[in-house]
């Protein structure tokens, strides 16, 4: 999958404070990419592709977040508050306490939500690349769909 972050990328630069350091982001060397894709066979490439090309870290002063790593529920130590399963890897998240990732299971490359208020994972049926444009909160016309 060849994706391009052409307009998110301009979209944010627009409507990003470059003053603010909350909007920072780090794009990912081709090593650091490769490493994930080792580790993950099946990630979905377009998250790979958003980390090359608009990189990890928030947008929109914390709007959402978007690691340069894959996490599981163990790394925060919640996995004893919570049970599900196995491979579901998170990106990323809301800052209100929600995650966001994959099921690797399935290889289908789309995405899903932690509610951290049940405890249930929530299946969007989104690609990567749909689901961080809501996030980021642009239509695919480029307008801001948050304000």
């Amino acid at each position: 999958m060849n994706t391009n972050y052409k307009l998110e990328s301009e979209f944010l630069g627009k409507v990003e404070d470059d003053k603010d350091e909350t909007n920072n982001k780090e794009l990912l060397s081709e090593e650091q990419l490769n490493k994930i894709i080792e580790k993950y066979p099946n990630v979905p490439l377009d998250y790979i592709g958003y980390l090359r090309e608009i990189g990890s870290g928030n947008f929109r002063e914390c709007q959402f977040k978007v690691q340069s790593f894959l996490f599981n529920l163990e790394d925060l130590g919640l996995d004893e508050h919570y049970d599900i399963k196995s491979n579901i890897w998170f990106f990323g998240d809301n800052y209100c306490g929600d995650f966001s990732g994959f099921d690797l299971d399935l290889y289908d490359g789309l995405v899903v939500e932690f509610w951290h208020e049940t405890g249930e994972l929530f299946y969007t049926n989104q690609t990567f690349q749909n689901y961080i444009r809501q996030q980021i909160g642009i239509d695919e016309n480029g307008n801001d769909t948050l304000e």
